[in-house]
């Protein structure tokens, strides 16, 4: 069994059951499936060939137990600071497997990349292109990098998550990007390996990814043409995971077809996989603490806050709430919400659960930017995260103490 799973009415996590893990970690609590994220990621590295990359996105989820799974696994990663870098490197990637994206990389970013010789740095700016040649130039040492490619395309999805718009911070506009490839070439400091492009999160149509890869197609035949030795198109990430019975797009259906575009122009192929390598290996485990009925709802009111789990209070994400243990109590409709002094501290609205004031709820898909955003507000703790791997459990982040949450503020 990979992953969650109900047996005799007890949702388990692989072949744990998470009442009982409830029961000797306390909640909120991260549980995460090891064997469903094996699954998820060679479900990628099966579909593409020897010279082709799949970077881990380390934003979704960058428990560093995680990245040492997917390391091991022969697994490549995205990251979009120096500490994600940094951790990946502590994780045993090899350097020569990461790509690091994102429009504010700083000074001591950049020399820490040049320095590691990682596989490329995706320049997102002709500014920051300026500041790479002049880093590299100090250091004396070539910098590797691609491209990022703006290419005003909506991904369908949420504002937040759609990267891909004129009118987003990220990548060059296409009109801007043969006066930069001449500027980089010109410096005698970048190795332009390739040029890529992220449209943005929670995709389910199929004509977006290859309007993008055409796109991407295109302007490499053209930089081609003018002498640039590309081997590299990065198509991003961005296939979407059903968090409500949306119809998912399967990497290797997908990449068939864009491997058969790309085999003729002698391109190789890399990929920056998240939410649908980490979103659905995890739950959050909360407990009910009260049940308060007004005269026009029903409020569960739980353990678990918009510090544990924001994506519901930011992008109104729809997350599946289940109970962990069936009972006999009447179902009723129920807000689910949580102790946090915000209007918007709300996991569900109208959702059918049979509850009593000691259940335990699953908040589903948690896999993914969920503890990675978790903040301290309001004074709480953040939860700790477990990993199963059939019945091995082990602890990969343990609860914060009270002691954790002071101790920045005393040692001053």
């Amino acid at each position: 069994m990979k992953g969650l799973n109900r047996i005799e009415g007890k949702l388990f996590i692989d072949e744990v059951s998470l009442e009982d893990l409830a029961k000797e970690y306390g909640t909120p609590v991260y549980v995460y499936s090891g064997s469903k994220l094996k699954e998820n990621l060679n479900g990628y590295l099966s579909s593409v060939r020897e010279e082709d990359k799949v970077c881990y996105s380390v934003k979704s989820n960058s428990n560093i137990h995680l990245l040492e799974l997917l390391a091991d696994l022969g697994s490549g990663f995205d990251v979009v600071s120096g500490n994600e870098l940094r951790k990946c490197l502590e994780a045993g990637a090899k350097p020569e497997d990461i790509v690091f994206s994102g429009v504010g990389k700083t000074e001591e970013e950049l020399v820490l990349a040049i320095k590691e010789n990682i596989f490329s740095i995706n320049i997102e700016s002709e500014e920051e292109l300026d500041r790479i040649i002049k880093t590299a130039k100090d250091l004396e040492k070539k910098a590797q990098c691609m491209i990022r490619i703006n290419p005003d395309i909506s991904s369908e999805s949420h504002p937040y998550i759609q990267t891909g718009l004129k009118t987003s911070k990220f990548g060059i506009l296409r009109e801007g990007i043969d006066s930069l490839v001449e500027k980089a070439s010109k410096s005698g400091l970048i190795n332009l390996k390739g040029i890529a492009s992220h449209v943005g999160s929670q995709i389910f149509n199929k004509e977006l990814i290859f309007e993008n890869l055409n796109l991407l197609i295109e302007i490499a035949n053209n930089l081609i043409r003018q002498g640039h030795a590309l081997s590299y198109i990065d198509l991003g990430g961005g296939l979407g995971i059903s968090y409500q019975e949306e119809k998912e797009l399967k990497p290797r259906a997908v990449l068939e077809e864009v491997i058969s575009k790309l085999e003729p122009l002698n391109l190789n192929l890399l990929l920056e996989p998240g939410r649908s390598i980490s979103g659905n290996t995890g739950v959050l485990l909360s407990k009910v603490e009260y049940l308060k009925k007004t005269s026009d709802l029903n409020f569960a009111v739980i353990d678990s806050g918009m510090n544990d789990l924001l994506r519901p209070s930011l992008y109104q994400a729809w997350h599946n709430i289940s109970v962990v243990e069936t009972n006999n109590q009447k179902e009723l409709s129920y807000e689910v919400v949580g102790p946090v002094c915000e209007s918007g501290d709300t996991f569900g609205e109208d959702r059918i659960l049979s509850l009593n004031e000691d259940s335990i709820l699953a908040i589903h898909d948690a896999g993914a930017y969920g503890h990675v955003m978790s903040s301290n507000y309001n004074s709480r703790l953040r939860p700790p995260e477990i990993l199963v791997e059939g019945q091995e459990i082990k602890v990969i982040r343990r609860r914060e103490t009270f002691d954790d949450l002071l101790r920045q503020e005393r040692d001053v």
